[in-house]
C-alpha cells in the first residue's frame, strides 16, 4: 500500500512544543513553521489553552494556521468556528461549585469570549493575566457569568499531595459524564466522554478531505492521548509518563528537531 504523504501537522503546547515550566516555544520553531506552511504543509496547534491565548502565541502566523483550544472544545481556523462542543451551564455549574468546595484549588472556568476565574492567590491571578496572558475575566459569583461554557479546569496547589484526592472525588461525581486528566503545569482538566483533541481533528480532517494518515501529531500528556491514538503518525516526547508513551508509534525530544527532519526529507 502506498504511504500517505503528511499534509497536516498538529502539536500540543506546554511540555511539548512550550518546554514545561516555560512561556516560551521551542528556539527555531516559528522558522521551521514558516518554512513548512511555504511547502504546503497545514499546521494546527492543540492545546487545552484559550483561543485568544493561543492566537497571540503565533501572532505572526495567526492567518495561516489553525487552532485546537480548551482540550478540544473548540476549533478555531481564521476566526471562523469549524467546531464547538459546549457544556450546558447548569451542569457546568454544579461541577465549578463543587472545584471551588477545595481549598487546594483555583478554578478556570473557559468561555468562548474568555475564561472567569476566582482567584484564591496573588499568585495565580498574576498566572492567569500577567504569565499566561489570557483573555480572563474576575467574577464574584458564578450568576455573573454570561458565555458559552466549553471547558473546566483547576490549578491543583501542591499537585503532587492534592490531585489524587480531588481527582477521585470529581470522577465519583462526574465520571459518567466527563473524565478529569492531568494537563501542564499542575492543572487538572475537564474533558467530557467522547471529546477531546482527537475528536476535534477528526472534524477537521473530514472538513479538509483528510486522512488520519495524512496527519501527524505531538503530544506529552494525558490530554494528547485522543489525538496520539488518532494516527499513526504520533510523536510522544521523551519526558512524557509511561502511560501516555503507550499511545505514541515514536518519542522525541524536539518537535522542531523532529520537523526539520521532516522538511529535509521531503
Amino acid at each position: 500500500m502506498k504511504e500517505q504523504k503528511i499534509r497536516l501537522i498538529v502539536s500540543d503546547l506546554d511540555g511539548t512544543l512550550i518546554p514545561e515550566g516555560t512561556q516560551q516555544v521551542e528556539d527555531g520553531f516559528f522558522d521551521v513553521l514558516e518554512e513548512l506552511l511555504d511547502r504546503g504543509y497545514l499546521f494546527y496547534a492543540a492545546s487545552g489553552r484559550q483561543y485568544a491565548n493561543i492566537r497571540r502565541l503565533f501572532d505572526r502566523f495567526a492567518d495561516r494556521i489553525g487552532f485546537v483550544c480548551e482540550n478540544g472544545a473548540l476549533a478555531m481556523e481564521r476566526e471562523r468556528m469549524q467546531y464547538i462542543l459546549e457544556i450546558p451551564w447548569e451542569k457546568a455549574r454544579a461541577i465549578a461549585e463543587d472545584m471551588m468546595s477545595f481549598a487546594e484549588t483555583d478554578i478556570c472556568l473557559s468561555g468562548v469570549k474568555a475564561c472567569y476565574i476566582k482567584p484564591r492567590s496573588q499568585w495565580f491571578e498574576n498566572q492567569m493575566l500577567n504569565v499566561l496572558r489570557n483573555e480572563t475575566r474576575l467574577f464574584e459569583s458564578l450568576d455573573d457569568i454570561d458565555d458559552r461554557i466549553v471547558k473546566l479546569a483547576v490549578y491543583v496547589y501542591d499537585f503532587p499531595k492534592n490531585a489524587a484526592r480531588i481527582r477521585a472525588f470529581l470522577e465519583e461525581r462526574y465520571g459518567d459524564y466527563a473524565d478529569f486528566v492531568r494537563g501542564g503545569n499542575d492543572w487538572l482538566d475537564m474533558i467530557l466522554k467522547h471529546s477531546g483533541k482527537g475528536p476535534a481533528l477528526q472534524a477537521v480532517l473530514r472538513e479538509k478531505g483528510l486522512k488520519p494518515e495524512e496527519m501527524l501529531v505531538f503530544g506529552d500528556n494525558q490530554n494528547d492521548i485522543s489525538m496520539l491514538e488518532l494516527t499513526p503518525n504520533s510523536y510522544v516526547m521523551e519526558h512524557s509518563s509511561e502511560d501516555v508513551k503507550r499511545h505514541a508509534a515514536h518519542t522525541t525530544g524536539s518537535v522542531t528537531a523532529t520537523l526539520r527532519e521532516i522538511l529535509m526529507k521531503s
